[in-house]
């Protein structure tokens, strides 16, 4: 199989070849470590909303602008476990050391309510995690963006006025049904995407040439616990199930990520430099609490440490992700006031938001049974060399085939039935009720790809109903270790430490051990496996769903946007930092909440305002 073999697309080559276009030599995209430099903009991280910033900067302006990220390319440091959709699950496992360090900070939480201490996979490449994470692209609810606006208190922020920065980062395809299952119909509302036909929106979105054929029987297993078609997953509406859509190249089947495509149109400006391999220490301000650069370090391994300023004309945007964006701010002396006192740093904006009431999605595994032998699997590619030969071969040859899948095609979003509610607490209840009436509690995805079938013991096909809480109580939070960069933030996501989400993910069980009896037998084949057909009171599905706990990657807030004056705002709606000048906060740490499924596409649209609002500013 390709494996660590690297398979550079034409939009990786235009980056790393000898030239980035006519008469530019690629080397001209980078700065030099070691040298003092200053620029109009300086953005700490060139991931997925740094890469959205970079591009729309330079493309819209004569403003200078650098990038200072932690890591390098994906192509280069992570192969075709990046690229090839197949390989996207690599390296991003809950086990501590499951991690690439030249593609991830290894970061890991505290011990979470299973007692174990997980790893947090977080890009550390170009693209940030748009270049690690399973493509998954959909849009969040009408009501997400109505609670957005009414937050922070501006209605630029409605479903209404988002919907250009939804539609303007991508590039939507059609699925291709010749290269895909006969019974994997898909169905997307058209009028959600803009007509791309003559446009070159950076981002391409599409379906895999390649679908499984335990997806097709999504509608029995979703249509018996009362769910139906939802097109598209991008109008707005989250209820009902569907085929995804993924960030990945029709043409090529790799994947498409913010460095492939905003970076490497931005690369040909020469009003952009990027430093690789280098970490920001902190901001620096002037007397007048204005940001005015950043102390920078760069140290490949091997090498003695450089030290340098990069010195910024008129803003730093800090996209460095939920958990160090939040930590750069402490290390700047902007943050909780005894935890800047504990570590002796200089208080320059005591907010006491920053790294705190963070929001993310619980992932608690689901129920597994063994699936027909005659049906493909996710692991058939990885135990038959001659399978292996025939798919390796098609990928190179026409980008189709299984390598183009990640192996979770069909998902549904379930928001329970009042008959199911009423059975809850009042404190649950008044949680539900707390969120917008379109918020779904759930998402349910059907697959034979999962962490939860390395509980079967032998050699049949497995197929699981993975359940994410895509509603939460639990708050999570983070802080630093130290007064350096280079001590790993601590992070605390407390995953159902609040008992109202076990309360929901008890119900979310049998919600999907519903779903799977839908699927008729002969398809579904004897017994549950996990977590067992004895497993059948609230406290032993407890037990199951506490012990099953694992990262989903989904952090947000821990910057939040909000109204000034509020104790957990740390930006205001146009992004820039409280107390200080200069210094605007653009990833997903700064989203009040996390949306409703999954953050990709929502990132990708708050870059795009965020774009727009610098650029409005200059």
């Amino acid at each position: 199989m390709f494996g660590a073999q690297n398979y550079v697309g034409d939009a990786e080559a235009a980056i790393i070849s000898q030239f980035s276009s006519p008469g530019r030599l690629t080397g001209s995209s980078f700065g030099i470590p070691s040298q003092n430099a200053t620029y109009d903009y300086i953005i700490v991280g060139g991931g997925q909303a740094g890469s959205v910033m970079a591009a729309r900067l330079t493309e819209h302006s004569n403003a200078t602008v650098a990038i200072v990220e932690a890591g390098n390319f994906y192509e280069i440091s992570n192969g075709n476990w990046s690229q090839i959709p197949y390989f996207s699950q690599q390296y991003a496992g809950s086990e501590q050391g499951d991690y690439n360090p030249l593609v991830d900070f290894g970061l890991e939480t505290t011990p979470q309510a299973n007692g174990e201490v997980i790893h947090y996979a977080q890009g550390r490449n170009l693209g940030g995690s748009s270049g690690r994470n399973q493509m998954l692209y959909h849009r969040p609810t009408k009501g997400y963006y109505e609670a957005f606006a009414d937050h922070v208190g501006d209605l630029s922020y409605t479903w209404d006025n988002m919907t250009t920065c939804l539609e303007r980062s991508m590039t939507f395809h059609p699925p291709n049904m010749t290269e895909r299952a006969d019974a994997s119909s898909i169905t997307y509302d058209a009028s959600a995407f803009l007509d791309t036909s003559n446009a070159s929106n950076p981002l391409q979105v599409s379906y895999p040439a390649y679908s499984y054929e335990l997806s097709s029987y999504a509608p029995q297993a979703f249509g018996n616990i009362g769910l139906q078609s939802q097109p598209g997953f991008s109008s707005g509406v989250l209820h009902g199930y569907g085929y995804w859509a993924f960030t990945i190249d029709p043409e090529t089947g790799i994947r498409s990520s913010a460095e492939s495509s905003f970076l490497a149109e931005a690369f040909n400006r020469d009003t952009l430099s990027v430093y690789l391999n280098s970490l920001v220490q902190n901001v620096i301000f002037n007397a007048n609490k204005t940001a005015i650069g950043v102390n920078v370090t760069s140290s490949p391994a091997g090498t003695r440490t450089k030290f340098y300023t990069l010195s910024a004309r008129k803003e730093i945007l800090l996209s460095a992700g939920a958990y160090h964006s939040p930590q750069l701010l402490m290390l700047s002396g902007i943050g909780p006031e005894q935890t800047l006192r504990q570590h002796n740093i200089p208080i320059i904006s005591a907010l006491e938001g920053v790294g705190q009431n963070m929001w993310d999605t619980t992932n608690i595994g689901g129920p597994v049974y063994r699936i027909n032998n005659t049906f493909t699997s996710f692991s058939d590619f990885q135990n038959n060399a001659t399978i292996t030969t025939q798919i390796d071969q098609q990928f190179a040859n026409s980008g189709t085939g299984p390598l183009t899948n990640e192996g979770s095609d069909v998902a549904a979003w379930y928001k329970f039935p009042q008959n199911i509610t009423s059975t809850f607490s009042n404190a649950t209840q008044a949680h539900i009720a707390s969120l917008p009436t379109d918020w779904p509690e759930v998402e349910l995805i059907l697959s034979t790809s999962s962490r939860s079938l390395e509980v079967a013991d032998d050699n049949t096909k497995q197929g699981t109903i993975s359940c994410l809480m895509i509603a939460t109580a639990s708050r999570g939070n983070m802080t630093i270790a130290s007064s350096s960069i280079l001590d790993r933030p601590i992070i605390s996501p407390n995953w159902l430490l609040d008992p109202r989400d076990r309360e929901v993910a008890i119900a979310t069980y049998r919600a999907a051990r519903t779903a799977w009896q839908g699927i008729p037998e002969g398809v579904r084949i004897g017994d549950e496996i996990f977590p067992g057909k004895n497993v059948t009171s609230d406290e032993d599905l407890e037990k199951a769903i506490v012990g099953n706990i694992a990262a989903i990657h989904h952090a947000s807030a821990s910057c939040a946007m909000g109204r000034v004056g509020e104790r957990d705002t740390v930006v205001d709606s146009r992004g820039r930092v409280v107390g200080v000048q200069g210094l605007r906060v653009v990833d997903s740490s700064a989203l009040p909440f996390t949306p409703p499924g999954h953050t990709q596409g929502t990132v990708y649209a708050h870059a795009e305002k965020m774009a727009q609002v610098v650029l409005n500013d200059m």
